[in-house]
């Protein structure tokens, strides 16, 4: 049976199509979105970081993320505290990583990986022989825990996606009320923004419910999370 031939249909709708004046949608009307729960933070004064910690811990413990707290001094032990307790041996890091010099303190006496080569140079160890990574985050999102990383050369994206263990450090005065507000801080301006070609979006550790409807952590990603969250506050202030 031989099937039918619909090439004429086909390029009549085609001709339709391409016989459409193209006019600019009409834009749409974000501010009931940004009035609402979702939206909070990103019109008017921003809300005080001091106040979003409370919040963001427990939204991250929520999706089962561990939460550390330190001061700007103190923040490399509570990385090391992290790794230690979980018996990380093998460490993976940025090529440049934002967190030098203190993450090199705390890394001491660990088997360091600096992702500095290709991702197929070395693919081998790092989805075998890599215990954990360390990252540094551009914004915490308080209503929802969840962590904003912008990785590029100096911290390529693997890094938060393959090692079983991620350790992120987050500074407090990087904490917003909502999505809305944390994408308005990075990217401020009333035109549209010059979004980097990858921005993360990490709420807790990797989770899935696809075989059996049974959740289960760590099938594509870090079975655990860990914030350490710094109170830069006073820094920050001053």
């Amino acid at each position: 049976m031989s099937l039918p031939d619909t090439r004429v249909a086909r390029h009549a709708i085609f001709a339709a199509l391409r016989g459409v004046p193209a006019s600019p949608l009409p834009a749409p009307d974000l501010a009931p979105y940004h009035a609402s729960t979702f939206g909070r933070g990103r019109v008017g004064a921003r809300i005080d970081p001091a106040t979003l910690c409370a919040p963001f811990e427990a939204a991250a413990r929520g999706w089962r993320a561990d939460v550390l707290h330190a001061s700007p001094e103190t923040w490399p032990a509570a990385v090391r505290q992290a790794l230690a307790q979980r018996r990380c041996r093998s460490v993976a890091i940025g090529a440049a990583s934002p967190l030098q010099p203190g993450l090199e303190g705390a890394l001491q006496g660990l088997a360091v990986r600096r992702f500095e080569r290709p991702l197929e140079a070395w693919k081998g160890e790092l989805f075998d022989a890599v215990d954990a990574a360390v990252t540094s985050t551009v914004a915490g999102i308080a209503d929802t825990g969840t962590l904003v990383l912008r990785p590029g050369r100096h911290e390529p994206r693997t890094l938060s996606l393959v090692p079983p263990v991620h350790v992120a450090v987050l500074m407090a005065s990087q904490l917003h009320a909502s999505l809305p507000a944390a994408m308005h801080a990075l990217f401020p301006g009333d035109g549209p923004p010059e979004l980097p070609t990858n921005l993360l979006l990490v709420t807790g550790p990797s989770k899935t419910a696809d075989i059996q409807q049974v959740l289960a952590y760590g099938a594509h990603g870090p079975k655990e999370l860990v914030i350490v969250l710094v109170d830069d506050l006073a820094e920050a202030t001053r």
